[in-house]
């Protein structure tokens, strides 16, 4: 039986997703020990293996190391040479790589969430809980290495132990401000580190199956304690008061006031003046109906343009994806289909089609749709 994760309550179970959201979600941490084999089907050594066979898909930026944190200087692993267009890029060599992981460097694989289709469902499931986008790294470690020293996330982290164990040291310290854009904190120093991360709380040595949700901000470090170390982050992006000016920035450049030269700094009156009549226009363009559709828009894409499928070759039409919103809905429908979409928190109309093979599935789906019990969202 398949053990591929497609809800959010698989991932957190026991836990669930009431007590999380109101005990944990931004608050605390949360540990939740499970069976051996509960993320087996999600990642493996031989899939990182596959992955990292793959020496196209690789640069300095994508393939990084760290010891003791922040990340090495590419330049000590990669050879810069251009790519089959002849884009200048830093490659990764497997020798050079060897050698920082025998001195105790981790590896880190960045932004994995949709290279397989099951990093891409446990992604499809974040995503649609928290309405945001999700970024996956895969960390692999080695007996008593620590990839990063003490830090903060920009991001809700979602831990998940493929393979070997690693501890895991939470602080009671959390960073006021915590920005998506810059993760860690090593700029501040050790010092201040130190005394920003506050007492641990809670140590915790993660084996496989085993789950760890870490708010954004809270200070932590880890470090492996067997030979060899897999582990995956789901990081939660969330859209922050400051994503507000990308969205508006095209309005803004057209803004006649907003292309009006500033006054000179020594007409500290004008301005003063004029600064407030921008807040006045940046004010009356945010709160407008149009800057309100474009966050809007701008939300929805961040929560559902990755990680779900989009071709299902070699049907050549558009692939359609759903949410799963109510199945209890189906109190007394077809317990078949109910059950099948119990199972899971999204899926695509292909799937629907290979699980009800004798069903007219156009039907079918609006009638579910009708019932509240799913949501197109691709």
């Amino acid at each position: 039986m398949s053990k591929t994760i497609r809800r959010f309550a698989d991932l957190i179970s026991p836990v669930t997703r009431e007590k999380f959201e109101l005990d944990y979600r931004g608050k605390a941490h949360l540990y939740v020990a499970g069976n051996d084999d509960k993320f087996e089907d999600v990642a493996s050594w031989d899939a990182i293996n596959e992955l990292l066979a793959d020496s196209t898909l690789w640069t300095g930026r994508l393939l990084t190391l760290a010891k003791q944190g922040p990340t090495l200087d590419p330049k000590t692993y990669c050879v810069v040479e251009t790519d089959r267009d002849g884009h200048v890029i830093q490659r990764p060599v497997p020798e050079l790589i060897h050698k920082h992981l025998e001195d105790g460097a981790t590896l880190v694989l960045n932004h994995a969430d949709t290279l397989t289709p099951e990093l891409s469902g446990v992604a499809g499931c974040l995503q649609l809980q928290f309405r945001a986008q999700v970024k996956c790294n895969i960390y692999c470690s080695w007996q008593a290495s620590q990839g990063f020293a003490t830090h903060f996330d920009g991001t809700d982290v979602f831990v998940l132990q493929i393979a070997g164990r690693k501890f895991w040291n939470l602080y009671e310290g959390f960073y006021e401000k915590p920005l998506s854009s810059s993760p860690y904190v090593f700029k501040l120093g050790a010092e201040e580190n130190e005394r920003l991360k506050g007492d641990c709380t809670e140590k915790v040595e993660l084996t496989p199956g085993d789950f760890l949700y870490i708010p954004r901000g809270q200070y932590h470090d880890a470090i492996a304690s067997s030979e060899a170390s897999l582990h995956l982050t789901f990081g939660i992006v969330p859209l922050v008061g400051v994503n507000v000016f990308d969205v508006v920035k095209a309005q803004l450049e057209h803004d006649p006031l907003f292309n009006k030269p500033l006054p000179h700094y020594d007409q500290k009156d004008a301005l003063k003046s004029h600064l407030a009549m921008l807040g006045k226009r940046l004010e009356e363009i945010i709160s407008g109906c149009e800057a309100k559709q474009l966050i809007c828009n701008h939300q929805k894409n961040a929560a559902v343009q990755e990680s779900f499928p989009a071709y299902d070759m070699p049907f050549a039409g558009r692939v359609s994806t759903f949410k799963v919103e109510d199945a209890g809905s189906l109190l007394g429908e077809d317990s078949l289909i109910r059950d099948w979409l119990c199972g899971r928190d999204w899926f695509t109309d292909s799937e629907f089609a290979e699980a009800f093979p004798d069903r007219d599935i156009n039907n079918e789906l609006r009638i579910l749709i009708k019932m509240s019990a799913i949501e197109q969202i691709g």
